[in-house]
């Protein structure tokens, strides 16, 4: 195992770096924090550049590969950290690349489109309940959070990476590049009642394209031109709408009951 007691050491200053989403576009990492979610990202072959651990660790560190591994002092840990409490494993992992056709590999794709999500952590909790729905892919559209801010990783619990998941600049050309790969339905989600019906009526066994916007502006019209249905979720008259990721996994779950009756 190698060592760095130094904050100032160049390997250091470069994994500080990724903190900001410019170094994480220009050097195509990103980082990955906590033993648990650093041993599933080994386990799914994930490409690891780097590990750092705490010199006091008290963990099995056989899953990681001596090469990479550096043990540094807590105010390095603190450094490089993301968090308040610094965890005592870090990693520095290779951005995964995916591409649309990735999202067909499944017969029967269920995919999820979201536009101009904004907080990290709802990102991430609906990426790790896509990935516990079998979900085929997630499209970014419009100005999202990056995936790979440390906060949308964390809250993904290890599977930022499992879920392709691609951007698509142009929203306008989102169907057409899909229905070239295969013709799926395609449901826009609505918090308004008129022209809507109920997501319990959706056929969500048929490939499916579920889209959700931002909890403050909800689909552009852009999208819901787009869409075959617009489906609701009915809810108590003095409820305006859910959290994003609770709505996103409520749809979800209705999706997976269709497809295993």
């Amino acid at each position: 195992m190698n060592q760095i007691t130094s904050t100032d050491n160049q390997l250091i200053k470069k994994v500080t770096s990724l903190h900001e989403k410019k170094y994480r576009e220009e050097s195509g990492l990103f980082i990955i924090e906590g033993y648990k979610s650093v041993c599933e990202a080994l386990k799914s072959k994930l490409k690891i550049q780097n590990i750092f651990v705490s010199e006091d660790i008290d963990k099995d560190l056989s899953l990681f590969p001596d090469e990479l591994l550096f043990a540094v002092p807590e105010k390095i840990m603190k450094k490089i950290s993301t968090t308040t409490t610094p965890t005592e494993v870090l990693a520095v992992a290779h951005q995964p690349k995916f591409a649309l056709k990735d999202f067909f590999k499944d017969k029967n794709p269920l995919i999820v489109l979201l536009e101009n999500i904004k907080d990290p952590g709802n990102l991430g909790t609906i990426i790790r309940t896509a990935k516990a729905c079998s979900v085929s892919g997630i499209i970014l559209a419009g100005d999202c959070v990056d995936i790979y801010n440390t906060k949308t990783v964390r809250a993904s619990s290890g599977s930022a990476w499992r879920v392709p998941t691609v951007k698509i600049a142009d929203e306008k050309m989102i169907k057409s590049a899909i229905n070239k790969e295969k013709t799926c339905t395609f449901y826009a989600t609505s918090v308004k009642k008129n022209n809507t019906v109920s997501f319990f009526k959706a056929d969500f066994k048929k490939p499916s394209v579920i889209m959700f916007g931002s909890e403050a502006d909800g689909l552009s019209d852009a999208l819901l031109s787009q869409a075959d249905k617009i489906i609701t979720i009915p809810m108590n008259n003095e409820v305006e709408s859910l959290n994003l990721s609770i709505s996103t996994g409520v749809i979800l779950y209705e999706a997976v009951r269709q497809r295993e009756c």
